[in-house]
């Protein structure tokens, strides 16, 4: 019985992975750091037409880098928000 609950709740956690990695930090914060690094590269990179996927990302990879300026855009502005800084 210990198993079945290990394994309902391994399940439950790669789904709330899932939800964080794939639909949060891969579309989500991709397309709130995509127009700001078209803004600082002067509309050099990245293509419009870039799908970003997690498995694909790299060290060079723009998405993965659109991706964590969008994350700390966003985490910048929520502590603004609050008043932590």
């Amino acid at each position: 019985m210990d198993d079945l609950v290990g394994e309902v709740g391994k399940g439950f956690l790669r789904g709330i992975e899932y939800i964080l990695a794939e639909i949060f930090f891969g579309t989500i914060c991709y397309w709130v750091g995509w127009p700001i690094c078209k803004f600082i590269t002067l509309g050099k990179y990245p293509s419009s037409s870039q799908v970003v996927y997690l498995e694909q990302y790299g060290a060079r990879n723009t998405g993965f880098w659109c991706s964590v300026v969008g994350m700390l855009t966003l985490l910048f502005s929520a502590l603004y928000l609050v008043g932590k800084i």
